[in-house]
């Protein structure tokens, strides 16, 4: 392992300019020079010129995506990151969502664990290993997106089109050590018309697909009714609390009869006969996400994680037959295949070296049912930039990054710079 010098100050300050961008894809003002909108599009523009100013090659693709790159070679290492950010509820924060302000060894904001910290880590980490002067026999290239949140990730579709693929490259938007396998991200609609032989339920849950619902409200009977939950990340829902199945409850304890509340009550994997389950990488897990009720339509959307070794299409024709009886018909909305890579790889084998040899810490690579730009290319794994052990607070309220643990990622990710594209091996 080797140690570089951090120009700590300058990082947290270049790192907090990123924070105070409000950089939700897809919302207003959107340009034809800004098609994901302009908060996103400036803090794709912030951080090409933060590397122009170290002295690196830079492209911004049409306000999607864009790349920093260092180094010379005819191979080329990637590193994948996103400057978009899920929207903010802004109750109930310790510290402003978009400032960047440090407390008891905690740097606050969205974006700060998921993924704007860990994209200006890789940015510095580049830096350091091309100022210590170690001669490089690849490319080394930071690939931004700016959409990778809404899940279409037209972002990674518009690099594709134009831009050379990476040999191997590494996301920082997950944990340490090596992630090697993601399940499959599902997203479905679930959806019936009603007469007037159901009686009018007003309902109402806005959302992002892979978060769980904080707040969802209804009205029936002249009566109003409100559930409050827990945001988590929909690849672990179970470390939220779902306001909409908590105000469905909430509706039938009333003794209100609707079929949309009997669906609610049905979006468990077993009720649906979808409970896979694979070693590579675990169970199936659902998050009712968004919804929409009125007297003429129901509404469902689910995110669904999928294990590696299932399809998409197995779980659509099991989940209509399950909801077919109450009136409902499952469309698919969009599906990311699952990820892959062997344990026995190279890629993932280097990277382990590098974990340990930084932290002296023997974690074996890892699954989870995040979904990461590793999807994005080919021989691409997810690695860091969290720590296990640590709150997993990616999506929530108070998000932040602990302070000690970014000085040590920054070790790491330099250290695996060097080992990817200082030496001959095929990746």
């Amino acid at each position: 392992m080797r140690h570089y010098p951090m120009q700590e100050e300058q990082f947290f300050s270049d790192l907090r300019g990123l924070l105070r961008i409000r950089s939700i894809s897809r919302t207003e003002p959107i340009t034809p020079q800004a098609p994901l909108g302009q908060g996103v599009y400036d803090a794709l523009e912030y951080m090409l010129a933060l590397g122009r100013s170290f002295g690196f090659r830079t492209k911004n693709l049409d306000g999607y995506a864009g790349w920093i790159e260092m180094g010379d070679g005819e191979q080329m290492v990637g590193i994948v990151a996103h400057l978009d950010t899920v929207p903010v509820e802004e109750e109930g924060w310790i510290a402003p969502p978009f400032d960047g302000t440090i407390l008891d060894g905690k740097l606050y904001g969205r974006g700060t664990g998921d993924d704007k910290g860990p994209a200006m880590l890789a940015l510095y980490a580049m830096k350091a290993v091309a100022d210590s002067g170690i001669r490089l026999k690849k490319r080394v290239r930071l690939i931004l997106g700016c959409d990778e949140e809404q899940g279409d990730w037209q972002c990674m579709r518009r690099y594709r089109q134009t831009e050379e693929l990476p040999e191997c490259a590494f996301t920082p938007d997950s944990e340490y050590p090596v992630t090697y396998a993601e399940k499959g991200i599902l997203h479905v609609r679930i959806h019936r018309r009603l007469d007037d032989s159901v009686p009018e339920l007003q309902l109402t849950c806005r959302n992002a697909y892979n978060v769980v619902p904080a707040y969802a409200t209804a009205s029936f009977g002249g009566k109003q009714y409100e559930a409050v939950g827990k945001p988590a990340h929909a690849m672990a829902p179970e470390k939220g609390i779902n306001a909409l199945r908590n105000l469905c409850y909430q509706l039938q304890n009333a003794g209100i009869e609707h079929p949309f509340l009997q669906l609610v009550e049905k979006m468990t994997p077993d009720k649906l006969d979808i409970d896979f389950f694979d070693e590579p990488s675990g169970n199936l897990t659902i998050n009712p996400s968004i919804a929409k009720v009125d007297g003429k339509m129901a509404e469902l959307k689910c995110d669904l994680r999928v294990p590696v070794t299932f399809t998409d299409t197995q779980v659509v024709k099991a989940m209509a037959q399950a909801v077919a009886p109450l009136g409902f018909s499952v469309e698919e909305e969009s599906f990311q295949k699952p990820l892959y890579v062997p344990k026995e790889s190279p890629l993932v084998q280097t990277l382990q070296q590098v974990y340990r040899d930084c932290t002296g810490r023997e974690e074996e690579p890892a699954s989870s049912g995040g979904g990461t730009y590793a999807r994005a290319f080919a021989n691409t794994v997810a690695f860091g930039s969290a720590f296990r052990g640590e709150e997993e607070c990616f999506h929530q309220t108070n998000e932040y990054a602990v302070v000690d643990s970014m000085r040590q990622s920054y070790q790491i990710m330099a250290n695996a710079i060097a080992a990817l594209a200082g030496g001959e091996a095929a990746f």
